[in-house]
């Protein structure tokens, strides 16, 4: 009986420790601010958009003369040669080994609108990438959630055992001044003190569960999270019948459609014609001048025009191709919103359940309270004896438990449900 007595005051004081006061609160909106700002796929982001810039910058530079260095030696089996001699005349043969070293610079005057095009893209695609990391980020939040109620449903679990233990110990109390006066046995006693002890395991349970709830929390957050934080119940949401249309994966859709776009002006671009000034500068033997053997300095400079011909005939094709790969990109939008649509019924037809459930939850938990007060009377009279007395306890501890489980279901279903719709 002693060893059980320090048992049982061991683990009520070890317990006790779990509901200590001025524990930490973490709410739910921080938790979701610091799984956004601790990813890796913030960090990621955040590159890929300077990135992005820097590339699209370096579009810009299409504009500066494009300036070009080359060098070549050679030897031919020919050379040009006068076909007949002229008297008095000695025109020196040509070297079959001959070389040229040139610098040529073109500035682009009108390139058909590709540079201005391709900047647009890189921008596009810029977004497009950053978009796609901000799905990624958002589907965190659900992560967030499972772990933060799990949390908050062992926090109330843990308050709920505690009036359950000091409710059990009165008792303990109560049949053991009874048994020393012959009124009860001790065997009432030990029934009493077996059921705690079984709630102080539920309590170890509940805060194991918790323990690990926290521990993937703080994975997702990059923050230390005490063991005793108390996680603050959020607000009801007011369920309405809004659309989707705030969530991230719709604008990277929006995103694809205007890259589609730019590429058909792309194309379009590449087939207009193109002006450039141009000059060459360069050393080699022969130069310009084909009748001097030795080598010479030379330059010439102009105007140049160029019209693609090909592109004229392929760039319908391209475009066919384009939109094609458009008309996928808006199935996709279409399952996308249609998938959700009836996840957002589903989830609107769970909170309606938990609704219900809640609602119902209240009698019943009165109602058990009324039986198990009467029967704790009973027991303190020795009417009835501690194993009756549990049996409705017990009963009451269990409508207790599910009442705490349907509010915090009820609860995550709302805010699943604001996941879904993107708020």
């Amino acid at each position: 009986m002693k060893s059980t007595s320090f048992i049982i005051a061991g683990l009520l004081l070890a317990v006790s420790g779990l509901f200590a006061q001025n524990n930490p609160v973490l709410t739910l909106e921080q938790c979701y601010r610091y799984a956004t700002t601790n990813s890796p796929l913030a960090q990621q982001k955040a590159l890929t958009v300077t990135a992005g810039s820097l590339l699209e910058k370096n579009q810009g530079l299409n504009w500066l003369p494009q300036v070009n260095v080359s060098a070549q030696a050679t030897y031919q089996s020919e050379v040009t040669s006068f076909p007949v001699k002229l008297p008095g005349i000695n025109v020196e043969e040509l070297s079959k080994d001959q070389y040229k070293g040139t610098l040529e610079i073109t500035q682009p005057i009108y390139d058909g609108g590709i540079i201005s095009i391709q900047k647009k893209l890189q921008s596009i695609a810029a977004g497009i990438e950053s978009q796609k990391l901000e799905v990624d980020l958002y589907q965190l939040k659900s992560k967030v959630n499972a772990y933060f109620f799990t949390a908050l449903l062992m926090d109330e679990n843990l308050k709920l055992m505690q009036f359950v233990i000091n409710d059990l110990d009165n008792n303990i109390k109560k049949v053991s001044a009874q048994a020393k006066n012959g009124i009860a046995t001790n065997s009432n006693v030990d029934v009493l003190k077996a059921e705690q002890l079984k709630a102080l395991q539920q309590v170890i349970g509940f805060k194991t569960t918790k323990n690990a709830a926290v521990e993937m929390l703080e994975i997702l957050t990059g923050t230390s999270i005490d063991t005793n934080t108390v996680f603050e119940k959020p607000a009801q949401i007011t369920v309405s019948t809004d659309t989707i249309m705030q969530r991230p994966e719709l604008k990277l859709f929006d995103f694809q459609k205007q890259q589609f776009q730019q590429q058909t002006k792309l194309i379009n671009a590449k087939a207009n014609p193109k002006f450039s000034f141009f000059t060459t500068g360069g050393y080699g033997r022969p130069g310009l001048n084909m009748l001097k053997n030795e080598f010479q300095w030379y330059y010439l400079g102009g105007v140049k025009l160029t019209i693609p011909i090909i592109s004229q005939f392929t760039k319908q094709k391209e475009k066919d191709v384009i939109k094609i790969q458009e008309q996928i990109v808006d199935r996709q939008r279409e399952n996308f919103l249609n998938n959700n649509r009836q996840v957002l019924s589903q989830q609107k037809n769970e909170i309606e359940k938990y609704k219900a459930l809640v609602n119902s939850d209240e009698a019943i938990v009165q109602l058990r309270k009324k039986i198990k007060d009467n029967a704790s009377f009973k027991l303190a009279n020795g009417i009835i004896t501690s194993t009756d007395y549990i049996t409705e306890m017990n009963a009451e501890n269990q409508a207790m438990l599910n009442q705490k489980l349907h509010e915090i279901q009820w609860l995550q279903a709302q805010y699943n449900y604001q996941l879904i719709l993107g708020k």
